[in-house]
């Protein structure tokens, strides 16, 4: 299969707009696909490699506005004008810090019907903050490209939860289809142990949004760490007919199957290395695993209120020395309710997640037919 080919692309900016310059001659067959976040090029043109079919993409920093963006075939390049939707300077085009070697750096490239002086002031003053910027980028940049500490502590602690949840869901699913319906009833037994650690070292995920280690929602990381805990530590691990339920089978199948797509997306996060299949799954297998985990949740937390009243375990009865009463089924009732408000807020946040991260996807084609030439 051929390579995929890249022409020159110099860049260079305002603080209103991004100018392009695609160093392609003879250019043929150009499509061009611009939205918000994203840009898309593809043609047929004399560039580095010869005559061939050249093609990049491209996010950006930050939005742009492709309504009023244009672009121009010339014998000697295609040209774009791109506008902002903010207008500040970038201190890079893309929106990761990625090295790309065929992007160039135009300093000199501005927008061409600017001729006032006080314009050339004003881009004068633009170049200035860009390159003080640009520089800023540069000094916090690792030149050697290897990774810090913290990534480096990042990319293991996610590659071990992802082999553990891994082992876990393919031994829950060999076993089932090994045993039958009796795997169902195994399943504490057979991945208990894997399934406490691996939940357990998920605590840390709570302190890696805290230290900012990682830009995830402090709240929506408590709620799903410690809620998830409890249900394990202090209602599965605590009631042995809680253990045998076919609930703790589906529930470890649930759990596991997501964290199996969530600790590989995150992985390569670090790298800065995009996978659309893996980024598609991360927003999209939710909306199926989070609201049947939900429920299995509940219906684990209902079975206890029954279990729990008949043992009294975690409650305290009158009298004792501290005068305090606490019947345990109550506070499981009481426990359901909470899941409804905060599994609300945890889809609320997933769904405005997805249309962030899956938005490009969705508005090419939206756009892709109103970009004009000049």
């Amino acid at each position: 299969m051929a390579s995929k080919l890249s022409p020159f692309v110099y860049w260079g900016q305002s603080n209103e707009t991004v100018s392009l310059k695609v160093d392609l001659r003879n250019v043929e067959n150009v499509e061009v696909t611009l939205t918000k976040e994203s840009l898309d090029f593809s043609a047929q043109g004399l560039g580095v490699k010869g005559n061939n079919k050249y093609n990049f993409h491209l996010d950006f920093y930050l939005p742009v506005d492709p309504e009023k963006s244009r672009y121009r075939k010339t014998d000697l390049a295609v040209e774009f004008q791109i506008e902002k939707l903010v207008g500040e300077t970038w201190p890079r085009l893309t929106e990761q810090r990625i090295k790309l070697p065929w992007l160039k750096i135009d300093f000199d490239k501005f927008p061409l019907d600017d001729s006032d002086e006080d314009v050339e002031v004003d881009k004068a003053k633009s170049f200035e903050e860009m390159q003080n910027k640009m520089a800023a980028e540069l000094e916090n940049q690792d030149i050697s490209d290897k990774p810090t500490p913290s990534q480096t502590y990042l990319f293991l602690y996610n590659l071990f939860q992802f082999v553990g949840y891994t082992y876990i869901f393919i031994t829950l699913m060999y076993n089932y289809v090994r045993y039958g319906e009796s795997a169902r009833q195994a399943a504490f037994e057979g991945v208990g142990t894997q399934m406490m650690t691996c939940q357990a070292l998920a605590t840390l995920e709570i302190f890696h949004s805290l230290l900012g280690l990682v830009k995830s929602n402090v709240l929506m990381a408590l709620v799903q760490v410690l809620g998830r805990n409890f249900i394990l530590f202090i209602l599965i691990l605590q009631e042995p007919r809680l253990q045998i339920s076919s609930c703790c089978w589906y529930l470890f199948a649930v759990w596991a199957l997501a964290e199996v797509i969530r600790y590989p997306f995150y992985m390569f996060q670090i790298l800065d290395f995009k996978i659309r299949q893996l980024t598609w799954l991360r927003y999209n297998m939710w909306i199926i695993l989070y609201p049947l985990g939900i429920i299995i949740e509940a219906t684990i937390v209902f079975q206890s209120i029954s279990y729990f009243g008949e043992t009294n375990f975690f409650s305290i009865a009158l009298p004792n020395s501290g005068n305090i009463a606490f019947h345990f089924p109550y506070f499981l009732i009481a426990y359901l309710a909470l899941m409804c408000f905060g599994s609300t807020n945890n889809l609320k946040y997933m769904y405005l997640q997805r249309q962030k991260q899956l938005y490009i996807s969705g508005a090419k084609n939206t756009h892709s037919s109103k970009n004009k030439y000049t």
